[in-house]
């Protein structure tokens, strides 16, 4: 398990994994929403580095992208506010189960 995982799950009794989806849900309620890493570090109460690499890995998955400047903006978002049509999801492996009942 990552060392920033195993932190949050220690602090704050929140996977790594709740609070990506806790910042992706953010920018999907608020589409327009841009904001610089101090920002987002006082916004969802994270350390600098924590707060970094959530928003990194929602970069590296497409959901996010820094901007020229070095702000974080939904990627895929309309500038002109209309309505998003592209929605980009992280994708999430999923085990297989296969019912044996008959």
């Amino acid at each position: 398990m990552h060392w920033l995982a195993r932190t949050l799950l220690r602090e704050n009794d929140m996977s790594f994994a709740t609070v990506v989806d806790r910042v992706r849900k953010d920018f999907v309620e608020m589409p327009e929403m841009e904001l610089t890493l101090p920002q987002a570090v006082r916004l969802w109460s994270l350390g600098m580095d924590d707060c970094r690499y959530v928003i990194d890995s929602l970069v590296d998955a497409g959901f996010l992208a820094w901007t020229p400047k070095r702000t974080v903006v939904r990627k895929g978002r309309d500038p002109l506010g209309r309505q998003d049509i592209q929605t980009t999801d992280i994708s999430v492996p999923v085990t297989k189960r296969y019912n044996k009942s008959v």
